[in-house]
């Protein structure tokens, strides 16, 4: 058994430092609650590596939180982040489990701040939808962010871009130019509903 000689806290910080025979450790405020890391108390060897383990977990889990909450991002993109880190699959998920149980990421929300950046900047409908896909959103909250979105938001950038781009083809032919035009704009991601509501 080791005993715990001291513990103090460190300034401005959410840890504490411990000496444990002689031997100086980090831990998290949650972590020494949770083990009961007082002075003077006596410790086993595994009780010490599991307080280690989540003490580091710990550190993960709130890098996790604030690049989720400063980069906007989902739950799959905090477990690649978490992955990048060096965490093993387990352990990311764990992370994200706790992560989704506190409702800490508003996915719902998330996806709707992501469809009008994408709108504004000109996706149409099926760019929209397949950029959240790549971002691994569930399918029924994209199916049903995209029905919900601001539609006059969508078609006055729509009318934005046609009228930005509908010169670059005045060279050809009306008919070849309006052909070019929709091309452009299907590839875009707009459909033929989106386009009939043009003057093309």
């Amino acid at each position: 058994m080791k005993i715990i000689k001291s513990l103090s806290k460190i300034k401005n910080k959410n840890e504490y430092k411990v000496i444990i025979d002689d031997k100086e450790y980090i831990f998290d405020e949650d972590t020494i609650l949770e083990y009961r890391l007082f002075k003077d108390k006596e410790i086993d060897d595994n009780t010490l590596n599991l307080a280690k383990r989540d003490s580091e977990l710990s550190k993960y889990y709130n890098q996790a939180v604030n690049y989720a909450y400063r980069y906007g991002k989902n739950h799959n993109e905090v477990f690649y982040y978490l992955i990048d880190k060096g965490l093993d699959n387990d352990s990311a998920n764990n992370i994200v489990d706790r992560i989704k149980s506190k409702k800490l990421i508003n996915e719902a929300e998330l996806i709707n701040s992501y469809i009008y950046s994408y709108a504004k900047a000109y996706n149409g409908k099926k760019m929209i939808e397949e950029k959240l896909k790549n971002k691994k959103f569930d399918k029924e909250l994209i199916a049903n962010a995209i029905k919900s979105m601001d539609y006059d938001l969508y078609y006055d950038a729509l009318a934005k871009l046609y009228e930005k781009i509908k010169h670059k083809y005045d060279k050809y032919d009306d008919y070849i130019k309006r052909q070019k035009i929709k091309l452009y704009l299907y590839q875009r991601g707009y459909d033929s509903s989106d386009i009939s509501t043009l003057d093309i």
